[in-house]
């Protein structure tokens, strides 16, 4: 069999909450580990780890938001931060597992005539009518050079074109 870290026991991680923000050091370390030291040091409280994971690399110093976002990326989980304790770190941690099949979770429902109501059936989401733009796309060929204006029209009410600039005239047919 081939020697594989995560087989290992864990590396402790070094961690340090201070002036310049979060540091995480990890060689081989346990996510759950981590997680529980930066609870300690920053207040946070983490809700919703289901399945720990070996950590590898250098993260911050940092906010400790960010330093969390670094963390977590590529773990498997949702991540949603709540509240400040100060310094940029979350009052609340909390995580959700991703589902592999569908970034999007069917939702289930049941009606109460149905004859077999103890069994839920996924609805399948539906995509979102695509939106008309708020106004119109830019064509450069709309526009004006300030001199040049329609036959008969000056810029404003009561304005004269420039002086040595002839208005001009519409075409007679």
């Amino acid at each position: 069999m081939p020697h594989w870290p995560a087989n290992d026991k864990p590396e402790t991680a070094r961690i340090v909450w201070d002036s310049h923000g979060l540091r995480i050091e990890a060689a081989n370390s346990s996510l759950a580990e981590i997680l529980s030291e930066v609870s300690t040091l920053t207040g946070a409280h983490v809700d919703g780890f289901a399945t720990d994971a070996r950590v590898y690399g250098q993260y911050g110093p940092a906010p400790a938001r960010d330093v969390l976002s670094q963390l977590l990326d590529g773990t498997g989980y949702n991540v949603m931060m709540i509240g400040d304790i100060g310094d940029g770190a979350p009052r609340q941690i909390i995580l959700s597992t991703r589902s592999a099949a569908s970034a999007i979770p069917a939702a289930h429902t049941t009606t109460a005539n149905d004859d077999d109501a103890d069994v839920d059936e996924p609805v399948q989401p539906q995509p979102f009518p695509l939106q008309q733009p708020l106004r119109a796309p830019f064509n450069p060929a709309t526009i004006r050079n300030p001199q040049q204006f329609p036959p008969g029209q000056q810029p404003y009410p009561g304005q004269q074109p420039n002086p040595g600039q002839q208005p001009q005239q519409p075409n007679q047919q």
